[in-house]
């Protein structure tokens, strides 16, 4: 727990230090989270060979990658991802037709949506991060840990029915709700903080409804992380942060959240300005 707790406060630290400067700062830990991100997915979906090198197809994903995030910080918007989407599609297809029978019709889907999984909902934190009063809704996805340990949390003390006890025997639907309501909470001191900057009481209704949808979500993404490793009999992504596991493990939920946090904020933000 101490070793977990350590790990929590460093990389607290190391959001703090890329999300409040924002820009290329941002964007190059985007970058590089991205692909360790992809890396750990690839190895867990069995695209990545263990103890063998990157494969092409991998290089593909690495290659499409490094394009979205070029593309994301030339552009600034999230209409123009659809050429990332389909660069990265049409690359890996064509590696794996010209390639045929070196790989399989999986791992070429497979690699497609490790891209799409974590590279591409990731970098939606340096849209957010520039949108008006983005210094603020940068932090919001992160709400996913707020939600993670209120779930324990309540868990742990009301817990008595399951809620998805085949995929995760340990959750329940009391901590489910204790989630969502921990989740609430912080959305309304983001609330106050963004009212001191309009002055408009609007912002905490709009702050309460991106909390409550992004802290279900959240829990979604968790057991969408928690599947993947079951499906394929591993039980950490890595082990780069001690008492975590990998970037996976750690960012499962914050990773599925962050286009509904991006959109939500985008329709919903401009009615409390």
């Amino acid at each position: 727990m101490k070793t977990r707790v350590i790990s929590g406060v460093i990389i607290a630290i190391v959001l703090a230090a890329v999300l409040i400067p924002g820009g290329y700062i941002l964007s190059a830990t985007l970058l590089a989270v991205s692909c360790i991100s992809f890396f750990e997915l690839t190895r867990a979906t069995g695209v990545h060979q263990q103890g063998k090198k990157c494969n092409s197809i991998e290089v593909c994903g690495y290659i499409s990658i490094l394009v979205h995030y070029i593309q994301m910080m030339l552009v600034k918007d999230y209409r123009y991802y659809i050429f990332s989407v389909m660069f990265a599609f049409f690359l890996i297809m064509v590696c794996y037709v010209i390639s045929f029978p070196r790989y399989t019709s999986v791992q070429a889907m497979s690699t497609f949506f490790c891209f799409l999984y974590a590279p591409v909902n990731m970098s939606f934190v340096y849209l957010l991060r520039i949108r008006p009063y983005g210094a603020y809704l940068a932090w919001i996805p992160f709400i996913a840990w707020v939600c993670d340990t209120c779930a324990f949390f309540a868990g742990k003390a009301f817990g008595r029915h399951k809620l998805v006890p085949v995929l995760s025997p340990k959750k329940t639907v009391e901590g489910a709700i204790g989630g969502v309501l921990g989740s609430m909470a912080v959305g309304l001191i983001f609330g106050y903080l963004l009212y001191r900057e309009i002055h408009n009481p609007n912002v905490f209704y709009v702050l309460l409804i991106i909390t409550f949808v992004g802290s279900i979500i959240s829990q979604l993404g968790d057991l969408l992380a928690s599947g993947i490793k079951r499906d394929h009999n591993i039980k950490d992504y890595g082990k780069l942060i001690p008492g975590h596991g990998g970037i996976m493990d750690r960012f499962d939920s914050v990773i599925f959240v962050i286009p509904c946090i991006y959109f939500l904020a985008a329709v919903l933000v401009p009615m409390a300005v």
